[in-house]
């Protein structure tokens, strides 16, 4: 597999220095993502969204390590990315393009296939009485070293649910922006009007991840009102609705417990 290359000086280099550690972990991350998909150095605007939160985004944009559609730096190598995509400064002066990596992923696959030959034919390997067999097409190259099928686009269903990385990241989004961390209860209500305002809208996509982030990311909490003496003021009995809230906010707790065990 290709490697994603960082400079032994990076960490003193003055955009890493101004874009601070947040920020570098989103490039980090979205690095080896280019390099695992072979995208020559362009970060899907959904992968960037699930990996990091937009004041890291903006700030890899404000000091030069990521550049957005329209940018216009001098270097031939950096490339135009399509509008909500970004492209990684320089990736192909130090990294490999798509077209070397896969000219050199069949030139190995070729220098095997003539050695097991050469082993086959030095063997002489065909049992008596049995008319020599044609010789076995090559395996085709494992699912790990081809590139990832397009997923099409498609509305949201009823029953979408974000997956535990999303709620880290919009937790750890919020965080970051100084807002309040959401309760499983919270985050059930969310995902419900989430739901609604993408079925509403009538968009598809290939996925709904990076889009809940940044909606879970700006919520506002309300807080219940109180009363006068201070004590939250009861609401009754409560409706099926309210019920079927509870249920899910207990799933979501039991989700974020995992993942907090996962994380230690």
């Amino acid at each position: 597999m290709p490697w994603f290359v960082i400079d032994d000086n990076a960490d003193s280099h003055p955009k890493f220095v101004a874009a601070k550690n947040a920020a570098i972990g989103l490039w980090a991350r979205a690095g080896a993502y280019v390099s695992r998909h072979l995208t020559d150095g362009i970060v899907p605007g959904d992968v960037a969204k699930m990996f990091g939160s937009t004041p890291q985004i903006t700030r890899l944009v404000a000091v030069g390590l990521w550049h957005a559609a329209g940018h216009d730096c001098p270097h031939p190598k950096c490339r135009q990315p399509a509008p909500g995509d970004y492209y990684m400064h320089d990736y192909l002066l130090y990294n490999p393009s798509r077209a070397e990596v896969l000219s050199k992923r069949e030139r190995a696959a070729e220098k095997k296939r003539g050695h097991r030959a050469r082993q086959e034919a030095e063997r002489g390997e065909q049992p008596a009485g049995r008319a020599p067999q044609p010789a076995a097409a090559p395996d085709p190259a494992p699912d790990r070293e081809r590139p990832p099928a397009p997923v099409a686009a498609a509305p949201i269903s009823s029953d979408w649910q974000p997956s535990d990385d999303d709620v880290q990241a919009a937790q750890l989004a919020r965080a970051d922006a100084g807002r309040e961390q959401l309760t499983a209860s919270q985050l059930g209500a969310v995902t419900r009007k989430f739901i609604r305002r993408m079925s509403d809208d009538g968009v598809r996509a290939a996925g709904f991840g990076g889009r809940w982030q940044q909606w879970a990311e700006n919520e506002r909490v309300e807080v219940p009102p109180a009363s006068a003496s201070g004590d939250v003021i009861p609401f009754g009995r409560r409706s099926p609705q309210q019920q079927s809230d509870d249920m899910f906010g207990a799933a979501m707790e039991r989700a974020q417990a995992r993942m907090n065990e996962g994380g230690r």
